[in-house]
């Protein structure tokens, strides 16, 4: 699916947007707090300049007087210090900025007409109630200033202003490179944002590609963690999903080709079963109706009918036989009960049951056996597997050919092997030998065999937990299957 608009351009718009409404807000606030704000600030200048010019003026330090005007009139304020009798209206400067003297002198027009208008406004009766009078003129008006007056003593004042035109001129030069120095910034970070929402959204957009993948359950790439942040947890998050979701797919795809497996076994038990009963029970069914359709039957016929009959239903009883094993051992309702006992018992005893069938196919059977193989395993189970082995090294072994049983020890295992000369098993067939009802019958000639030998062979085996198999060798094929070898612990404790 197509991003139309990426996290990216989102991160980097409502960024940009907070940039201007900063702009924005500055511009508007600065037209409508920043002039009264400066105001209010000059003056707090202005009273703190009275206050330090009237402590210096009766202190009579008329050196420290002098050094404060100086300092408050290089601030662009003015400073008037003068006597009035408010009855008579008359009164002398005593200092005047704009004339610089400390004579008595009479009021100059601009202190008259000022001091006419702060009488006007009752300026000076208010300060017989505070102790400052403050004057805040608007633009355009006559004064065009922002005036602060204060009584010293007996009649006699100080007076501080400064033009308001000057405040207004600072107020909108500030506002200006404000608005000028706001939009510079509003470029500037706004570049280096795009590259800082290109550089945090990167990651972003790679754990989109590698989950797009894995929704497609392509499982090859994953998220790089190139930090410990919350990108980095996701990522290791979405790599550890992966590679569950990996191993869970895995896990059912193997499920499905053992599910298949066993589907195609069970139509092959099926099948097989079916063929190997078919067989003798056609026989029963027939030689029975002819005992029962031949009235004239003589003993020794009848004798021959019931023997075929029952040596059939003998097959039969075996193969049935056989499938319980098999079912009872692979359903785990036999338990392993091991002791320690030698191999060679059950090697010569097999050897000895089986030496008449072995004489009638005239073949030579040579044992190479270890003295003392001590093993610890089920010694009835272990028979089973060797008798499986032995009778089907017999029945594939070619007629006057060799057979051989060795033991050795390796690895603190007795290994046994069985080998028989004759044809080679095609490699297809060897992972499927130990199968239920498995045949190499393009290679093997069927003898007999139900199939079910080499299946018993190896759930015996995989209930000890020990390995065991077969390979193509010089001139034959090798059958073996190892056990616990406890010879060296016995001669411990000895």
């Amino acid at each position: 699916m197509k991003i139309k608009f990426t996290l990216k351009n989102k991160l980097f718009v409502a960024i940009l947007c907070v940039l201007i409404f900063n702009v924005v807000l500055s511009a508007i606030l600065g037209n409508t707090l920043f002039d009264e704000l400066y105001t209010n600030d000059k003056i707090n200048s202005l009273k703190n300049g009275v206050d330090s010019i009237k402590i210096s003026y009766l202190s009579g330090n008329i050196n420290k007087t002098v050094e404060e005007i100086i300092k408050y009139e290089a601030q662009n304020m003015t400073i008037c210090i003068f006597s009035l009798n408010t009855e008579t209206g008359i009164g002398e400067i005593e200092y005047f900025s704009r004339q610089r003297y400390f004579t008595l002198n009479p009021f100059n027009n601009e202190i008259n007409l000022l001091a006419k208008r702060l009488y006007i406004e009752n300026a000076f009766t208010e300060l017989n109630n505070h102790k400052y009078y403050i004057k805040n003129a608007e633009i355009g008006s006559q004064d065009n200033n922002i005036i602060v007056l204060s009584g010293i003593k007996n009649n006699k004042y100080i007076l501080m202003m400064t033009p308001k035109k000057f405040i207004n001129d600072i107020s909108y030069s500030a506002i200006k490179y404000s608005i000028f120095i706001s939009v510079f910034s509003l470029i500037i970070v706004a570049i280096i944002m795009y590259f800082v929402a290109k550089k945090t959204t990167k990651p972003i957009s790679r754990l989109q590609i590698v989950a797009d993948k894995i929704s497609n359950l392509n499982f090859s790439e994953r998220c790089e963690i190139s930090s410990d942040d919350e990108i980095g947890l996701l990522s290791h998050s979405i790599n550890n999903m992966a590679d569950k979701l990996q191993d869970y797919v895995e896990r059912l795809k193997d499920d499905l080709i053992s599910k298949e497996k066993t589907d195609k076994m069970t139509k092959q038990l099926i099948a097989n079963v079916s063929h190997d009963f078919k067989t003798p029970l056609t026989l029963i069914m027939s030689y029975s109706e002819a005992l029962i359709d031949m009235e004239d039957i003589d003993e020794d016929t009848k004798k021959d009918y019931l023997n075929i009959i029952i040596n059939e239903g003998h097959k039969i009883s075996e193969f049935v036989q056989e499938l319980l094993k098999l079912s009872q051992i692979e359903g785990g309702l036999i338990k392993l009960e091991k002791s320690n006992f030698s191999i060679n018992e059950i090697i010569e005893e097999i050897i000895n049951k089986n030496s008449i069938i072995a004489k009638e196919r005239n073949i030579n059977v040579e044992k190479n056996i270890y003295s003392n193989c001590i093993v610890h395993a089920d010694y009835f189970r272990i028979e089973q597997v060797f008798q499986n082995l032995y009778e089907n090294a017999i029945k594939y072994c070619d007629l006057g050919g060799s057979l051989r049983v060795s033991t050795f020890i390796d690895n603190n295992k007795c290994k046994v092997a069985i080998f028989n000369t004759g044809m080679h098993i095609p490699d297809e067939d060897i992972e499927n030998i130990f199968l239920s009802f498995y045949r190499a019958d393009k290679s093997r000639k069927y003898t007999g065999s139900y199939g079910l030998g080499l299946a018993i062979v190896k759930v015996i085996m995989e209930m000890h937990n020990e390995k065991y198999g077969v390979k193509n060798v010089d001139n034959g094929v090798e059958f073996w299957f190892e056990l616990e070898n406890i010879e060296m612990n016995l001669e411990l404790e000895d």
